[in-house]
């Protein structure tokens, strides 16, 4: 399973030893280096000193060592000389009759410890001060060699020190990167754990930004809004509910009594009631699979050049009736044309235009007006303020709470706001002043 918390953990902890591991071993190498070059440099003093004493007298070359008291030549550590001929002129008592190789560098002593040597090669002075020079000098090579059995172990002991330190600062840091990993997914945790906690009871669960570190406050602030959004959905959900509900209660309790009547008095039963309280029930749901089908994106849209005006007087006539007999002034100024589904738009037009017959008071105005931009329907209002514009869309909403109009079901507007999404249009409201409703839709061109 993936953990953030282990992935960092191994991934701090591997770097870490990458880290200190490449930094012992650099420390390391250097510290072997700058003891052997001391060690180096120790034998090449002792190598000037060899070279001091070795002269040439003229006929032949030797190492003088009168006054010399060198024990460490005699057992721990060797010299050789060789004239150019490969002849030895000179040894250590150390070396017995054995040989040193002549190069530098690690080698086997001859008692088999290991050794390190350098090689020098030099020519000898004159014996005496007043002796002439040499024409033809010889070169000789000299050989120090010495065991460095003490080099190792120090080189050792720094290793092994190397070794322990970072055993114990890696372990070190192990738990505090822990305890520092830990600590810092903390509020990480917190989060998961409220997050965990939440279900349909408690969506109004927010987290406290505030508190939080500034990494996490993105994502809580995403997730409270995503709080948000699904609370309003399930308190919008409950509503429909209770507003279905609400709406088929009272045209089930009508078939009821018909029917009741129907069985108590065969001979003064009718079926017109009946079918006028089907038909409302009937537009109800009719109605609510129209607005799923819009809002799940289901609906097919088509897209042709639509003769705005004609539109319009065609979903007019059935409406001039209704609005004769409630004496509303109407005045229609329609042009353009509009490229977009003619379906879709007659039923946005429809229940627009029948809201605002509905709504609209005695005696009062309705307005149309249409481009190829845009469609305007405004009427005059005496039930509407601007603090209802937020919920005019809504479905099942009415300016009566008490729903005493059971010839609306509340889901016109709805349904047009669904058709003018699926149709990339822009569906708006606003009350340019206190008894006049405008509906705008615009994008048609």
């Amino acid at each position: 399973m993936n953990s953030i918390r282990r992935q960092l953990l191994t991934s701090l902890l591997a770097g870490l030893i990458l880290v200190l591991g490449g930094a012992g071993v650099a420390l390391f190498l250097r510290t072997r280096a700058v003891l052997t070059r001391e060690f180096d440099k120790a034998e090449r003093a002792e190598a000037a000193l060899l070279m001091a004493q070795t002269e040439d007298d003229g006929e032949k070359l030797q190492l003088d060592l009168t006054g010399l008291v060198l024990p460490e030549y005699d057992r721990d550590e060797y010299y050789q000389l060789w004239v150019p001929d490969g002849q030895t002129i000179a040894r250590s008592p150390s070396l017995d009759f054995e040989d040193l190789p002549r190069r530098e560098g690690d080698l086997v002593l001859p008692d088999g410890r290991p050794g390190r040597a350098i090689v020098v090669q030099f020519v000898p002075m004159p014996a005496e001060e007043d002796q002439p020079t040499n024409p033809h000098p010889l070169t000789v090579t000299l050989v120090v060699a010495r065991d460095r059995a003490t080099l190792d172990r120090t080189l050792a002991g720094i290793g092994a020190g190397l070794v322990f330190v970072g055993v114990f600062v890696m372990a070190a840091t192990a738990i505090v990167v822990t305890l520092a990993i830990r600590r810092g997914l903390a509020p990480l945790e917190a989060v998961g754990q409220q997050a965990a906690a939440i279900d349909a009871s408690s969506l109004q669960t927010r987290f406290a930004t505030d508190s939080m570190p500034v990494e996490l406050r993105p994502i809580a602030g995403r997730l409270n809004d995503l709080l948000a959004r699904l609370d309003e959905a399930f308190q919008r959900e409950r509503r429909v509910t209770a507003d279905i509900a609400h709406e088929l209660r009272t045209p089930i309790a009508e078939l009821r009594a018909l029917a009741e009547v129907g069985v108590k008095w065969p001979e003064e039963a009718t079926f017109q009631d009946a079918l006028q309280v089907a038909q409302r029930m009937e537009t109800l749901v009719t109605g609510l699979l129209a607005l799923a089908r819009h809002e799940s994106g289901k609906q097919p849209v088509a897209r042709e050049p639509v003769a705005l005006a004609k539109l319009v007087d065609e979903v007019w006539q059935p409406l001039a009736e209704r609005a004769r007999g409630r004496q509303i002034d109407v005045a229609i100024t329609v042009t353009g044309e509009w490229l977009t589904d003619p379906t879709l738009l007659r039923l946005i037009i429809s229940n627009l235009l029948a809201n605002a017959v509905e709504y609209a008071p005695e005696r009062g105005q309705i307005r149309v007006a249409g481009s190829a931009a845009q469609l305007e329907i405004s009427n005059s209002t005496d039930q509407l303020t601007r603090e209802d514009l937020p919920h005019l869309f809504e479905r099942f909403w009415r300016k009566d709470a008490s729903r005493t109009d059971v010839g609306h079901s509340g889901l016109g507007l709805t349904l047009a706001r669904a058709a003018t999404v699926a149709l990339g249009l822009e569906l708006s409201a606003e009350m340019l002043d206190a008894t006049t409703l405008r509906v705008s839709v615009r994008g048609g061109a």
